[in-house]
């Protein structure tokens, strides 16, 4: 499943990859240690927003992709879009409901299938960037998931 040299991931984008778990961490963090009803609603708020952010950067480097490509995909183009709507979607949702377990599990799997996607895609990224979003997805979505059922 993993193609050859995944994990021989240069050490900057293995850096920044690491650097983008953080704030999924620390807010899950935050959200798992706070008596204060407030700071944990803003960490849930933080969450989400941030899951939307970067599901709105994974459709774009899928969209970046498939302008590579000679004949420029229109099935993937309009599936990198998607995301990003869902994105905000559960963010509009969470506002007018509330951040609940439910929201973080769905968002988690969200990331799953788009991790599927680029990892069943075939397409010119360099081997390494399948090693890298397997790495920040499992942060991502051990930290949706730790937010959504602590």
């Amino acid at each position: 499943m993993f193609k050859d040299g995944a994990f021989r991931i240069p050490a900057v984008p293995l850096v920044l990859a690491l650097a983008g778990i953080i704030p999924f961490a620390g807010a899950a963090y935050i959200i798992a240690t706070t008596d204060d009803v407030i700071l944990a609603a803003q960490a849930r708020l933080w969450l989400a927003v941030y899951a939307a952010v970067i599901l709105s950067f994974l459709g774009g480097v899928r969209w970046g992709l498939a302008m590579t490509e000679e004949r420029v995909p229109a099935r993937t183009l309009g599936l990198s879009v998607l995301g990003s709507l869902a994105g905000w979607g559960f963010v509009l949702y969470g506002f007018s409901k509330t951040f609940s377990p439910m929201l973080f599990a769905s968002v988690a799997a969200l990331f799953i299938l788009h991790w599927i996607w680029d990892a069943l895609a075939g397409g010119r990224a360099p081997a390494w960037y399948q090693g890298v979003r397997t790495l920040a997805t499992l942060g991502a979505v051990s930290s949706l998931l730790a937010a959504a059922y602590i």
